[in-house]
């Protein structure tokens, strides 16, 4: 169709230029040009036309396809270069999941001119670098992340302080949070990393004030939360200097963690209310399936104003669980702070076939050597650091006590 028209054209342009001045009957043109004179038949004349478009046509086809052909090898080059960039990326990757840091970086960056996403490049070739400590190569592809697409300054923003938070640049790492709060504050990755920062921060207060509303938006598993709970009020505790105020404001679940109530109660004991804290850590225990060895070793140490009492409460715990070498050697060092050294004896030996508790053994030399008794003090020490020293020869630690008339056979309630 476009040849045709082209011909018609042609046609027209003839007759306009070589003025074809008459059309016979008999089919014949004459044309004439300059001084000359042509003649031929009207058939031989569209002939002569349509070749003469024909050319025409020809010639303009050559030259729009010697600048087509440009455009063309200019796009060729691009989907080749596209392609042989997304190789590269993918190459990139699987040599990170590998390990392979130095190729990683290397194949990452080398065809990054040419990704359709470069600033993926450059951020999986900063975490290559990292690995590598090369943390000034790391900052350099990390700008050129933000170069390459300064409308995924979020994005980017993120990836940037969870690299800082991994080298352990907590700072760096909040100044970026700080930079792309605006835009993070609905999303879920943006309050973990926050969370993480101010726990590797310390910053206990900020973390308590974030948590619920991650807890709204789900931004971590409840497990996680509920963790991270427990680590900001046990943090709190710790720290704050006027631990009774903080204690009352813990949250009942919080008050009855073992670990919480053990800081607590140090700071009672430290602070002269041995009484409250022994009512502290008694309730703590009674309350507990499993007895917390950590509450059972402190509760023998306590020293309270009724020893006897204690340890009868101890002995009250070790008729469900006689076979307990701490509970043992609790209700042994209470019998020691009562003056009952024969009973004490009998608890501290069992602790020591039960368990080959170290502390046992230290107590019950530094018992007999008090009952003047030196021999038997220096064999018990001897056992004792032997015990330490190699574990795995004495899991019979019923052979290395001396004999004992008082010595309880195993399952057996010491009585008073």
């Amino acid at each position: 169709m476009r040849l045709v028209l082209i011909s018609t054209v042609a046609i027209l342009v003839a007759f306009l230029l070589f003025g074809v001045v008459n059309v016979y009957p008999d089919n014949y043109v004459k044309i004439y040009v300059d001084n000359y004179l042509v003649e031929m038949s009207f058939t031989g004349f569209l002939i002569l036309m349509f070749l003469l478009g024909a050319v025409i046509y020809l010639l303009l086809w050559f030259i729009g396809s010697s600048f087509r052909a440009t455009t063309f090898f200019s796009r060729w080059r691009r989907r080749r270069g596209h392609r042989k960039a997304g190789e590269a990326l993918g190459s990139g990757y699987l040599s990170l999941i590998k390990g392979d840091w130095r190729k990683a970086e290397k194949s990452l960056v080398s065809r990054s001119d040419n990704s359709s996403v470069p600033y993926i490049n450059y951020l999986a070739a900063a975490q290559a670098a990292q690995e590598q400590s090369e943390y000034a190569r790391r900052d350099e592809y990390l700008e050129a992340a933000y170069r390459a697409a300064p409308n995924e300054r979020f994005a980017i923003g993120l990836a940037k302080a969870r690299l800082y938070h991994l080298a352990n640049q907590y700072e760096l790492a909040r100044a970026t949070l700080d930079e792309i709060e605006s835009q993070g504050k609905k999303n879920n990755q943006y309050l973990a990393m926050r969370l993480q920062n101010y726990q590797a921060l310390k910053e206990w207060d900020k973390v308590h004030d974030l948590l619920p509303l991650a807890r709204k938006q789900k931004a971590l598993a409840e497990v996680v939360i509920t963790n991270i709970d427990t680590q900001v009020h046990r943090a709190m505790l710790l720290e704050a200097s006027d631990k009774k105020s903080v204690w009352r404001s813990l949250p009942k679940p919080q008050q009855q963690l073992s670990e919480n109530t053990l800081i607590y109660a140090k700071y009672l004991v430290q602070n002269g209310d041995v009484m409250t804290a022994e009512k502290l850590v008694r309730n703590s225990l009674n309350s507990q399936p499993k007895l917390d060895e950590g509450l059972v070793v402190f509760y023998g140490n306590l020293k309270g104003a009724k020893p006897a009492k204690m340890r009868r409460t101890i002995e009250g715990w070790l008729m469900a669980r006689p076979e307990s070498a701490h509970l043992n050697l609790a209700a042994g060092r209470q019998a020691c702070y009562e003056g009952n050294k024969d009973l004490a004896i009998q608890y501290l030996e069992k602790a020591i076939t039960i368990g080959g508790l170290p502390e046992a053994y230290a107590v019950l030399g530094e018992l007999l050597e008090a009952n003047n008794d030196s021999g038997r003090a220096l064999q018990i020490y001897r056992d004792g650091m032997a015990k330490l020293s190699h574990p795995e020869l004495h899991e019979n630690t019923d052979k290395s006590l001396p004999s004992n008339d008082f010595a309880p056979q195993e399952g057996e309630l010491i009585k008073a």
